[in-house]
């Protein structure tokens, strides 16, 4: 059991150490990729057209629509799979998106389309209580981490990993690839904010699937009665 365990670590720092290294390298060369990215896009008619319609697969409506249908559909025709799959896509959907909205808070990094600098510039925390310069809104200057790229990784892992087809899984990995690439196409994302959403959008989800199915997990219950109603947080060790 603790060779087990030490394995299991040992993968975990492994996987963490080569996702700190692509990151950096991205980040070194997140200029150059966005440039012939954009380019690609701008001599490429096809990539033109549907650039901005793929990357409609990561907003946060697509996915609230996505799984409370399959919730809705579990209730009304008795599938299990079906209600817990958007149980999950719901979960990992509002567990993701906190996280990311707090990396965007934080590191305040500029987008392509507002760039004043190579990679663009990091303003931090401070262009949240600031106006920043130049007049196009905060919304240009929270780049990192690329929350249309979490939300639609998060929606990937939870369908792949409930219909465990070979084919589903392919087909929802390369829509997520896809949407992560024309964010950048779009002039929205660098390409290492897309991965870095990529991470948090399948951890995220592994980690709320392990809340819910091992031994312990985190419940949140509605609880009614005469006097008051509102949400039961239940946790189980």
């Amino acid at each position: 059991m603790a060779d087990s365990s030490s394995s299991s670590q040992i993968c975990v720092y492994i996987g963490v150490g080569n996702a700190v290294l692509i990151t950096a390298v991205l980040l070194h060369n997140d200029q150059q990729i966005y440039d012939n990215l954009y380019q690609w896009k701008i001599r490429n008619k096809i990539v033109n057209n549907v650039s901005p319609v793929i990357t409609n697969l990561g907003d946060g409506t697509f996915s609230i629509g996505l799984f409370g249908g399959f919730a809705g559909y579990g209730l009304i025709f008795k599938d299990e799979k079906a209600f817990e799959v958007g149980k999950i896509g719901i979960e990992s959907f509002l567990l993701t998106g906190i996280t990311v909205q707090l990396f965007k808070n934080l590191c305040g990094r500029e987008r392509p389309s507002a760039a004043t600098r190579t990679g663009g510039f990091w303003h931090g925390p401070f262009a949240y209580f600031r106006e920043p310069k130049g007049g196009k809104g905060i919304s240009s200057f929270d780049a990192f981490p690329s929350g249309h790229t979490t939300t639609v990784f998060a929606a990937a892992t939870t369908i792949s990993d409930f219909y465990t087809e070979s084919w589903v899984s392919y087909l929802c990995y390369s829509l997520a690839t896809a949407t992560a690439i024309s964010r950048v196409t779009e002039s929205t994302h660098w390409m290492s904010d897309c991965f870095v959403g990529a991470i948090l959008g399948h951890y995220g989800t592994k980690l709320v699937e392990k809340l819910n199915y091992d031994s312990g997990g985190i419940v949140l219950l509605p609880q009614v009665d005469e006097h008051q109603y509102g949400l039961l947080l239940s946790v189980k060790f």
